[in-house]
C-alpha cells in the first residue's frame, strides 16, 4: 500500500492530464500494446491500493446496480505476459478468411486510444476505431466490420476485459467491460481529493504543514480531524 505522500505525488503529476500524457504519469511510461496497458494499470492498482478492487454495473434492462469486486492481482496473472502476442511489437497486416470484401487489418494499439479520446459514444468508437485500423476504406456491411472486430479480439487477448454480470432483480445477463486506467485514476482522485481535504482541515485548525500532516499515522490523523471538527 502507498503512502499518502506517495499518491499525492502521483495525482499531481496526472491531474489535468489525458490520453497518452496520464498514461505516462500513472503508468510510469507508454505501453506497447492494449494488453500491456491493462497490465501495467492492475498492477499499479493493487500496489497502490490493495488488491480488491469495488466496482458497479448497472443493469441496462431495469437499472439495477450491480456490485462486484475484482481481484487486480488475479486480473494480472491471468493477463498475457510481455511480449507473448503480435500487439506488442508486430504491427502486421492480417487478412479475415471468407469474406472476400474485407480490408487488411492490423491491431490496435494504445496510440489508437489516445488519438480517439472524447469519443465516448461506444459504437461511434468502434467504427473510428476500426477506421484507423484498416487498410483503405471502413467496409460498409456491419457483418463484415463486426467481423473484423472478433478477429481482432482473437489475436489480441488481454485487450479488453469484460466481467459476466448478472442482475439480481430481473436477471438479466450482460458483459461489463472495464478500463483500468479510468478505474485506476478514479480512486487515486478520490483518495487525493479526501487526502487534500483532511490536510487543509488540520492546518487551519493547527497551522502544521502538509508533509508533518501526511507523516502522521491514521489512527492519530483521524484523533486531530476530530479536534479540527471534521
Amino acid at each position: 500500500m502507498a503512502h499518502d505522500a506517495q499518491l499525492l505525488a502521483l495525482w499531481e503529476a496526472a491531474v489535468g492530464a489525458r490520453g497518452a500524457p496520464r498514461d505516462r504519469a500513472l503508468l510510469g511510461g507508454l505501453p506497447r500494446s492494449l494488453a500491456e496497458r491493462n497490465r501495467l494499470a492492475l498492477q499499479r492498482y493493487a500496489d497502490l491500493f490493495g488488491t480488491d478492487a469495488e466496482l458497479i454495473g448497472r443493469c441496462a434492462q431495469c437499472g439495477t446496480a450491480v456490485e462486484f469486486t475484482i481481484d487486480a492481482r488475479h486480473c494480472v496473472a491471468a493477463l498475457p505476459a510481455p511480449g507473448t502476442h503480435a500487439a506488442d511489437d508486430d504491427p502486421q497486416w492480417h487478412t479475415l478468411d471468407g469474406h472476400d470484401d474485407a480490408p487488411r487489418f492490423r491491431l490496435p494499439t494504445p496510440e489508437d486510444l489516445y488519438a480517439l479520446e472524447g469519443v465516448d459514444e461506444p459504437e461511434a468508437f468502434a467504427d473510428a476505431l476500426l477506421a484507423r485500423c484498416v487498410e483503405g476504406n471502413l467496409p460498409a456491411a456491419a457483418e463484415t466490420r463486426e467481423a473484423i472486430g472478433a478477429r481482432m479480439q482473437a489475436l489480441m487477448p488481454g485487450a479488453t476485459l469484460d466481467f459476466s454480470l448478472q442482475c439480481p432483480d430481473c436477471r438479466h445477463a450482460w458483459e461489463a467491460p472495464l478500463d483500468p486506467v479510468e478505474l485506476l485514476w478514479r480512486v487515486l482522485r478520490a483518495r487525493a481529493e479526501r487526502l487534500l481535504s483532511d490536510v487543509a482541515l488540520i492546518a487551519q485548525r493547527f497551522g502544521w504543514c502538509e508533509r508533518d500532516i501526511l507523516a502522521l499515522g491514521p489512527v492519530r490523523r483521524a484523533a486531530y480531524l476530530q479536534l479540527a471538527g471534521g
